[in-house]
């Protein structure tokens, strides 16, 4: 039985909302591999440090910072950090070419990013073509800030209206949110998705757009699910994952329920799963998959 989510939401913005959550001391967000992640606590310390750290370095409210980070932990760290800093995570396509991703950061007017180690280089070189001014990276990267550096103790204060100030661009499609957006956002998802503290699930990364991920991350943190991020595309990491945490909900995207309905690598061993689509598949491939593998299909809205 999924927990209610039914918190006030008067005045809250959507990093008050996830932060204020009492969502216990299990890790909530892995990136799949990983035996270990943040707890919520920990999730919760570490954005408003950071969030500090932006502002003394000089990050205002209204200022646009773009994220391309892989994953779950880091990803929705550097997201609700700018949140809390007052400014505007603006969440670049995982796939995208350096010139595409310069291209965005002008047209979003970006004046910082947010990026892994191993995506770095290629937002350096975006950086180029654009107005961002610093780059923050996860690990030591040169030509980067290191994000860690952002972490000291400190005080900040940000005022915003949660029904007029913005939370959130996205480029896949191209959208922007309020903070009333993105509240009204996580009651959608959180009532289609039905996430239960005792049922890890498990999400592919490839195929899912930006605003359901952090939408079905801050979810997972507002009611203690176990989010496991799956960045490898294709059926065989997302089962390795599935097996490896005993998973029983799955988000994946259209193509990937097919392989599932229709290749032999999936043999056995699925019945029970609930699958959350990201997008409306074929009525044909979600029967085939029920009836192949006892498989529960369902449309996330």
């Amino acid at each position: 039985m999924a927990e209610a989510f039914a918190p006030a939401l008067d005045g809250l913005t959507v990093t008050e909302l996830v932060l204020g959550a009492e969502a216990g001391d299990a890790p909530v967000l892995l990136d799949a591999g990983e035996a270990a992640g943040h707890t919520h606590t920990d999730f919760a310390g570490l954005v408003r440090a950071a969030a500090a750290g932006l502002v003394r370095r000089g990050v205002r409210v209204g200022d646009v910072g773009a994220v391309h980070v892989a994953g779950a932990r880091d990803f929705a760290l550097a997201v609700h950090a700018i949140t809390a800093a007052g400014a505007v995570p603006a969440l670049l396509p995982p796939f995208a070419t350096d010139e595409e991703l310069g291209t965005l950061l002008t047209c979003g007017d970006a004046r910082f990013a947010v990026t892994a180690a191993a995506s770095a280089s290629l937002v350096l070189a975006a950086a180029e073509r654009s107005y961002v001014r610093e780059v923050f990276a996860f690990g030591d990267v040169p030509g980067t800030t290191p994000f860690a550096g952002l972490l000291a103790p400190g005080t900040y204060q940000v005022e915003l209206d949660p029904l007029r100030d913005l939370a959130l661009m996205t480029y896949d499609p191209p959208e922007v949110f309020t903070h009333g957006d993105r509240l009204a956002d996580l009651y959608r998802l959180a009532g289609s998705a039905a996430l239960a503290v005792s049922e890890p699930v498990v999400a592919a990364r490839a195929g899912c757009p930006s605003a359901t991920w952090i939408g079905l991350i801050d979810v997972a943190l507002t009611t203690g699910t176990t989010f496991v991020a799956v960045t490898e595309p294709g059926l065989e990491p997302l089962l390795e994952a599935v097996s490896a945490y005993g998973a029983n909900v799955v988000v994946l995207p259209p193509g990937t329920l097919r392989a599932l309905a229709f290749d032999h690598v999936a043999d056995g061993g699925l019945e029970g799963l609930r699958l959350l689509l990201t997008s409306r598949a074929a009525s044909e491939v979600a029967q085939t998959c029920r009836l192949r593998h006892g498989c529960t299909v369902q449309l996330l809205r």
